[in-house]
Parts: structure tokens; sequence; C-alpha cells
């Protein structure tokens, strides 16, 4: 897929792709776009039993580009959807350590389980989305404890709208994959389901939907 990255016709299709997108709202960039579309034609190509250059070739031109941006839309709208339902938290600094930790190791088990990263479907953006969401969640968090502050209880900090939501779809997907026996941090059981019961107390800690 890569050498196909660079044939015309995809990176028109890409440009196509960004250009529906921008008609309808979203400013898609052209990293984002370039994956997207890659993952589209990998996985509409195994789907169909052909080579991705034999889609590319004679199948690229027939995407429904409005129907995929319309798709990237509506996700996006229902992200901004979320922040705005979610309330900021006041967490103590013992708790938001906890989360820190929760959330480094949720990036730790899509490492542990990196081939989903090349997988089909669903199996491939949860992994993605949880790396995605982590990183933006433990980056905004790294603000939030520069800035925290002194409470009668003790020192507190104040975890942004964004930032709750980012920290509670990461540790979400991780919880339901680790339940679900999808995801394994690969040293038998018991450490599975150490590491669910505590992510799954921190995960608590959090304002729920």
């Amino acid at each position: 897929m890569e050498r196909l990255r660079n044939r015309a016709e995809f990176k028109r299709m890409v440009q196509r792709l960004r250009d529906e997108c921008q008609t309808q709202g979203l400013d898609l960039a052209p990293t984002a776009a370039e994956e997207l579309l890659a993952d589209h034609v990998t996985t509409t190509a195994r789907r169909l039993g052909i080579r991705e250059e034999t889609f590319v070739r004679g199948h690229l031109r027939n995407i429904d580009v409005a129907g995929l941006a319309t798709s990237l839309v509506r996700a996006d709208a229902e992200q901004k959807r979320e922040v705005a339902d979610t309330s900021p938290a006041v967490i103590s600094l013992k708790d938001t350590g906890r989360l820190v930790a929760s959330l480094a190791q949720a990036v730790r088990c899509v490492s542990r389980n990196h081939e989903r990263l090349t997988g089909e479907d669903s199996g491939k953006w949860d992994a993605i989305g949880v790396l995605d969401d982590a990183s933006n969640g433990l980056t905004l968090l790294g603000d939030a404890l520069a800035r925290h502050h002194a409470a009668p209880d003790g020192v507190v900090v104040l975890w942004s709208d964004e930032t709750v939501v980012h920290a509670r779809r990461a540790l979400t997907q991780t919880v339901e994959n680790l339940n679900a026996g999808v995801w394994s941090f690969g040293h038998g059981k018991e450490i599975d389901t150490r590491v669910l019961a505590r992510m799954t107390a921190d995960l608590e800690k959090l304002p729920h939907p």
C-alpha cells in the first residue's frame, strides 16, 4: 500500500476527500485523509478478494467520497457533542496520578497487541482510538498538573471537559477489550485481571457521560 500512496490517482482522491470534508464543515488534515483512504482501500480490496493495486487502478474512482466524508463529519460532531455534555472535574493529585498510570497502561496494552494496528475494520480503529485519546489526555493533563491547586483536603487538579473525554474514551475501550479477552498484556490471565480491576476502579474517578 505504501507504494500505491504515491500514485497520482490516489493523491487526487485524498484531495477530493479533504475538499468534500471542507464543504461539509470539517478541516481534515492531509495525513489523516491519506490514512483513512488507505485503510478504506485495503479493507475493501480484501473484502473483494483483489489486490490493492487492482482496486486503486480500477475501482478507486467509484468510492463514495461524499458518504465517507459524511461519516467523518458525523464522528467529529459526536465527539464535540460528548465534550459539550461533559463537565470539568476536580480530581485529587493522588487520583490524577493513578489515572495517568492507567492511561500509560492503556498505551502499553495497545503496544502489546500491536497486530491490531494492521488488522481490519473496528479492531484497528479501536487500537488507534486508544492511542489517540490516551496521548491527547496525557498531553492535556501535563498542562493541568502544572497548574494544580491547593485545597482544604490536599492538592487537586482541574481536569477540563476535553481531558475527561479523552481519558474516559481511552480507558473505556481498553477495559472493554481486556474484559472480552480481545487484548492481553501477554503475561497470563492473572495480570490481565489485576490491571483490568485497577483500570475499572480508576475509570470510576471520572465523571460519567
